[in-house]
């Protein structure tokens, strides 16, 4: 690999927040002109760190020390402007409609262009490129928030493409995206491959993508792996498979906690249509759905936000929700403020705080951090002690898998399942509902709730099974 055909240099990058220790720990990483590199890593890694080491957000933004070298196409990133590093670098974020400063994809990509080239003519012409390039002539007019998630990120995407960056870096791009977005990802990738354009994706859910890719990392105390060649011998090892039959692993509790008969709801249309189910007391249901498909409507019914249009709900119990965009689960200043809230309010006491206590502990959470600087993953498994604590009888999680690790993901469920608390999950990732934990699996579908086929899901337990073999061949 010669020195000009070396995108990106990282030497010996060593980074910490203020006051804090240090999160990288000597990183080294090349990644050479026209590579797609994958990096994976446990929750809290400092996948998202090392994007802003890279970019110069972690000195510039979060005022945090960083030693070592940082090259971008042969620039020393503590040598380049700001106005020159966005034509070299573009971060795609983990939630692509926060990037929007304007209503309309159209103002945005265009007001963007301005920002870059400072001429309307040349920026008029890279908005142009950017968007026949994506082929995204038919969001131009669309409002933001009437975007899908995988329509977002194909805007998102644009935007980057608008400066013609040497480096593109995705953080997470597949959370919160169901089956569907994966797929438009994955042709995303595809055709910033055939432009050329370097690549280097920062990614928990990493085993739908992970063919796409030249070289596979990962990042565990602080420091870089290749694990390439360990990720294939260990899909190998396991032999991905479909699970050939959906069976319950657990019966039942004799208790009916909610009963839902001919439910239905409608928005501008309907959403749901006639939905009966009954909750038992200790178990553990998944329903499966893409995006759009109701499964928020049905959790939120079920918790009593929501009245139906049609139908009736029956409760003989506690209902704690935990909805998708998880900092709104959250009010006070720190995670201990946060446990002695909830159980002042469920009055479950002084044993309640203790216990709270502890669990921070055991989650390895700062009892003064803030809840909302955790990780995604952070806030899940806070959240879902939280309910815990609140002695709640039945737990609804809408997508509490975003931005967890498949083992994360296994983990909940495993503490789901023990905990003796009831729990409904949503989740529009069919990688994450393959398990013998839950007692029964549905999908949702144009508003109908029915039995999930078997051909219809993978394996949550073998993607954890990969992961730990990939760790421990890394020797981490």
């Amino acid at each position: 690999m010669s020195a000009n055909n070396e995108v990106l240099i990282v030497k010996n990058l060593y980074f910490r927040y203020p006051g804090g220790d240090y999160v990288l720990k000597g990183v080294e990483l090349e990644v050479s002109r026209g590579e797609h590199v994958l990096v994976i890593g446990d929750t809290g890694s400092g996948k998202t760190t090392l994007i802003r080491a890279i970019t110069g957000l972690g000195t510039l933004l979060y005022r945090g020390e960083m030693a070592g070298e940082v090259y971008i196409a042969g620039v020393r990133l503590d040598q380049v402007t700001p106005e020159k590093l966005q034509r070299l670098v573009h971060v795609v974020g983990q939630n692509p409609y926060l990037f929007f400063t304007d209503y309309t994809a159209r103002d945005e990509l265009y007001s963007y262009a301005l920002r870059v080239y400072r001429d309307p003519n040349h920026a008029k012409r890279a908005v142009e490129r950017a968007v026949e390039t994506m082929n995204i002539w038919h969001l131009l007019d669309r409002y933001f928030y009437e975007l899908s998630g995988g329509e977002a990120r194909r805007v998102a995407v644009a935007r980057a493409l608008v400066a013609d960056p040497v480096l593109l870096l995705f953080d997470e791009p597949l959370m919160w995206m169901d089956d569907h977005g994966v797929e438009d990802f994955k042709h995303i990738l595809s055709l910033l491959r055939k432009l050329g354009k370097t690549v280097v994706v920062f990614e928990h859910r990493f085993l739908p993508i992970l063919r796409l890719f030249d070289r596979v990392y990962l990042l565990e105390r602080g420091v870089l792996v290749e694990v390439t060649n360990l990720v294939r011998d260990a899909i190998r090892h396991a032999h991905l498979e479909r699970w050939s039959e959906l069976k319950a692993t657990h019966l039942r509790g004799s208790r009916v906690l909610v009963s839902l008969r001919g439910v239905s709801h409608s928005y501008d249309k309907p959403v749901l249509r006639g939905v009966d189910l009954d909750v038992f007391s200790d178990e553990l249901i998944i329903i499966y759905g893409r995006n759009g498909s109701g499964k928020t409507t049905l959790l939120k019914i079920i918790a009593g936000y929501l009245k139906p249009t049609k139908g009736r709900v029956a409760r003989a119990c506690r209902v704690m929700y935990v909805p998708q965009n998880i900092p709104l689960f959250f009010t006070e200043e720190t995670v201990m403020k946060e446990v002695e809230s909830i159980c002042k309010t469920w009055g479950r006491g002084v044993d309640c705080i203790k216990a709270g206590a502890k669990a921070l502990q055991e989650l390895k959470i700062p009892r003064e951090a803030s809840p909302f600087n955790l990780s995604h993953g952070q806030m899940v498994k806070l959240a879902t002690t939280l309910s815990r604590l609140a002695g709640a009888d039945l737990v609804l999680l809408d997508e509490p898998f975003s931005g967890l690790t498949y083992v994360d993901r296994l983990r909940l469920l495993e503490h789901l399942k023990s905990s003796g608390v009831a729990a409904v999950i949503a989740t529009s990732s069919s990688d994450a509902v393959g398990s013998g934990i839950w007692s029964r699996a549905y999908e949702l579908d144009e508003g109908v709730l029915k039995p999930l086929r078997a051909d219809r899901v993978g394996s949550i337990e073998l993607a954890a099974r990969i992961y730990e073999e990939i760790k421990r061949g890394a020797g981490a």
